[in-house]
């Protein structure tokens, strides 16, 4: 007879390697067996009391289901326990209580198993409520052209806020009969073959450490794959042979016991259409921009920051939470009906700015602070970029909360430290303890970055200064986002399932709330990751190593040891590239080898071999096509668009000496100009010639550099020139070719210009760096000219004229309305795959006689 042990996910309490438990986790094995099964009959029932909530009725069929997948038997469901023979018991119902189990103190998420004779309790907090009646449309299949707001209404985390613990308490006594659920769908789903099956009889309680476990995406429907950001970097293929689909994903988050209670903590300004709703009639509300304008549009970028000093800000904050919690509809407040189509389990409201006990009052993202009189004495823009602005955010966080105290007792903030406001302001004695701090650092953000000691200890000294605000637990917001928008890292690993291990530990001190971003372009490649995190989350006493094996024994069976030891190799050389932080050619060069990713084959291979014929084939053969495939796949993409062509000539270019005058007019008329060398552009999503062509002239002159553009289009005559809405170029220059600091201008076509420094070494850019660049631009009827001077002294080494050692150049343009989508940017560097802000890529300049 097969005997259910208790395998790691329950002994990794007794053998914690932490110096002391954290969390309420009791456990104890009670030295004897309880039969389910013999010989394939079911030998227990299921008891789903009469009147039982929902969770607890939905936690008998998925009981039911996965026994019977088991055993092969047909274990019943009855409503009251059987005078004779094992029974699980589902719930907070007469029997528990007459077995003198309470679970009143119990936390959200958690729940108690307890044996009595031979009946086995499962229970804890359930919803009571029609809400949770979603959970019985969970298996079926979510339609995939349904649209955004359908997806919001059923898979939206407002819709699944409800308490099952009896349910989460049922999938850990199936996770302790051998079963796991590793990914969404079935091919992710581990189900033991066991018609002999007993209980090795266990009584404990569990409580997740972290209340809020989000990590990754948690509503999804197949339009996403078709968004710019992941348009282009997802095989498609992967998902559909996986049987991704929405609801998929929320039934694998309950499997794997995600967090139930929904949290508001995203950026408020956009979600409650500030702008929308304000912009028109106080202007004043607003940052105040340098250029003296107030945030919003025509200026670039993202518009909509406010002004934190500015008592009206403070009144709209103020009359939008007493509209809420007085239950006022959100299309009465003025709302659009597009976001109160999205707030529909939420009165309308955006569930990301305000929902239940949370308000958010985190800013605008790409943070620009107001520069008016009354907010100046809080921008010190002399300090590190992480403490520029936090006095000026954590201000006005402060008068809210004094507020919210008398106004809403009930009710918590959420604010992150984060970009420009992610330290803690040094005048900051304390906060309320309504505010729940949370922490995206400017720094620190993403995991990757965390590895290196000096860092680690950096972000840490960061949580402890912001935990000893006030005595609430923080919220911690991380970005797993190593490859995300860049795809010149398509196919690197970063498995870092040990670092989380401790990450999280040191974290759980601390905060009680995790949202973690999660690169979404691979499923395998990711899985693991996924996998490990929400375990770890729920319960940081187990040990990373011991879930990886847990997982190579469960999924891959006789090939266990042959996946193993790729998985510790990847993980190896992911810390290492994570502790290093090489540049797309190292990472491919020194890392991730060529004979390191052939190893890898072979042992995929090694794999299949183990695994043929068994119940475990089809899992190895999804590890070697998606996990090591996607690997070779990231790999054979470095050689073929980056190493040949670094290896060749398509990255660099001669930049000839200046003979004669030119005169910046936007006419490129002169001889010297006909001496140039010319380059052409690419577009930078496959590297093809773009339909409408751009041609760089390059001149360099002993003071200065010269660059001449020209830009084809049909329609040039009629391109339009406002401020934010024209087509334009751009320079990069890194003249110490140190492949991390560089200067960047950027160039419309009325001749408007932006001219930064980036110093490099992860610090902002110098946006108040003045180049002295001198510009003329013209518009044609088939195409528009930019005629550039730059001094060459304005750049750190700018007059140097290195023998043999390039510059590190490139040479851009952006398109509104480009002829096909993937003209929309272009460049000259054939190696830019995405954003052009990547010194590595650029391509050489050489000063020629």
């Amino acid at each position: 007879m097969r005997t259910a042990t208790a395998l790691l996910i329950i002994a990794g309490v007794a053998t914690c390697a932490c110096a002391q438990q954290i969390g309420n986790f009791e456990y104890e094995a009670l030295g004897r067996d309880i039969v389910l099964a013999e010989d394939g009959q079911a030998r227990a029932a299921i008891v789903v009391p009469d009147g039982a909530p929902n969770p607890v009725v939905f936690a008998g069929e998925e009981l039911k289901q996965h026994l019977d997948a088991m055993t092969g038997g047909d274990f019943p469901i009855v409503e009251s326990p059987p005078a004779e023979g094992a029974a699980i018991i589902l719930g907070d119902c007469t029997a528990a209580r007459e077995a003198g189990i309470d679970v009143s103190t119990l936390a959200r998420d958690g729940y108690v198993i307890r044996v009595r004779g031979d009946r086995i309790f499962i229970l804890g907090t359930d919803d009571r409520g029609e809400k949770s009646a979603v959970l019985f449309d969970v298996k079926t299949p979510f339609p995939r052209d349904a649209s955004r707001y359908v997806m919001e209404d059923e898979l939206g985390a407002a819709r699944w806020d409800f308490e099952r613990g009896t349910l989460y308490g049922s999938y850990r006594f199936l996770e302790a009969l051998g079963c796991r659920w590793f990914f969404p769908g079935p091919k992710g789903t581990v189900i033991p073959d066991a018609p002999d099956l007993a209980f090795d009889a266990v009584e404990l309680r569990e409580e997740p450490v972290f209340i809020l476990r989000k990590v990754g995406q948690e509503t999804w429907q197949w339009y996403m794959l078709d968004s710019s950001r992941l348009k282009g970097l997802v095989n498609r293929e992967e998902y559909e042979e996986l049987g991704w689909g929405g609801r998929a994903l929320r039934l694998w988050l309950l499997r794997v016991r995600g967090s139930s209670e929904c949290f508001a903590f995203n950026h408020r300004p956009p979600r409650m259409e500030l702008e929308e709703r304000y912009a028109a009639e106080h202007p004043e509300y607003f940052a105040l921009r340098p250029n003296g304008h107030r945030d919003l549009p025509p200026q670039p970028g993202r518009t909509g920051h406010l002004c934190y000093t500015e008592p009206g800000v403070l009144e709209i904050t103020k009359r939008d939470i007493d509209a809420y919690y007085a239950g006022v509809p959100a299309a009465e407040m003025g709302l659009s009906a597009h976001r109160v189509r999205l707030g529909a389990h939420n009165n309308g409201w955006p569930v990301s700015a305000i929902y239940g006990r949370t308000i958010s009052l985190l800013p605008h993202d790409s943070y620009v602070a107001c520069q008016c009189e009354d907010c100046a004495p809080y921008v010190h823009e002399d300090r590190e970029y992480g403490a520029r602005h936090s006095e000026l955010v954590w201000q006005f966080v402060e008068k809210v909360a004094h507020w919210l105290e008398e106004a809403h007792p009930e009710a918590l903030i959420t604010c992150l430290a984060y970009s420009s406001y992610s330290e803690r302001p040094p005048n900051l004695q304390s906060l309320p303890e309504n505010v729940i701090v949370g922490m995206c650092p400017a720094h620190y953000a993403r995991t990757h970055n965390d590895v290196a000691e000096e860092n680690y200890q950096d972000l840490m000294r960061m949580v402890r200064e912001w935990s000893g605000v006030n005595d609430r637990k923080m919220l911690i917001w991380l970005h797993h986002l190593y490859r995300h928008r860049a795809q010149r890292r398509k196919g690197v690993p970063m498995l870092l399932t040990s670092f989380a291990e401790r990450l999280f530990r040191d974290l759980s001190q601390h905060a009680n709330l995790m949202h973690i971003e999660m690169d979404s372009d691979s499923i395998m490649l990711e899985h693991l990751n996924r996998y490990v995190f929400l375990r770890l989350l729920y319960n940081p006493n187990l040990e990373a190593e011991e879930i990886v094996e847990d997982y190579a024994h469960s999924f891959y069976g006789p090939g266990a040891e042959v996946a193993l030891a790729i998985l510790r190799d990847v993980e190896a050389r992911s810390m290492q590239v994570a502790r290093d932080e090489p540049g797309p050619v190292d990472v491919w060069e020194q890392y991730f080898t060529e004979e390191a990713v052939q190893q890898y084959r072979a042992q995929a291979d090694e794999l299949l071999a183990a695994t043929d014929g068994t119940r475990y084939a089809e899992a190895a053969d999804l590890f070697s096509r998606w996990f090591v495939g996607e690997i070779e796949r990231g790999r054979g993409l470095y050689v073929q668009h980056v190493k040949r062509v670094m290896e060749g000539e398509g990255a660099r270019v001669s930049i000839r000496a200046l003979v004669g005058e030119i005169t910046i007019d936007g006419a490129l008329d002169e001889e010297g100009w006909a001496r140039s060398a010319r380059v052409s552009f690419v577009n930078n999503q496959d590297g093809e010639p773009t339909q409408y062509p751009t041609e760089l002239r390059l001149l360099r002159a002993p003071e200065n550099l010269y660059f001449g553009f020209t830009c084809h289009d049909p329609n040039a005559a009629d391109l339009p020139t406002g401020e934010g809405e024209t087509d334009s170029v751009e320079i990069f220059l890194d003249p110490q070719h140190d492949e991390d600091s560089y200067y960047w201008w950027q160039i419309d076509i009325a001749g408007r210009v932006l001219d930064w420094r980036f110093p490099g070494g992860g610090e902002p850019a110098d946006e108040q760096w003045e180049s002295g660049v001198e510009v003329a631009t013209q518009q044609l009827d088939d195409r528009w000219i930019v005629e550039v001077r730059v001094p060459r002294a304005s750049m750190k080494d700018g007059m140097e004229r290195p023998e043999g050692r390039p510059w590190g150049a490139n040479f851009c343009r952006s398109m509104r309305n480009p002829p096909q989508d993937k003209d929309t940017f272009s460049c000259w560097s054939p190696l830019i795959r995405g954003k052009f802000h990547q010194p590595e890529l650029f391509g050489h300049i050489f000063f020629v006689k």
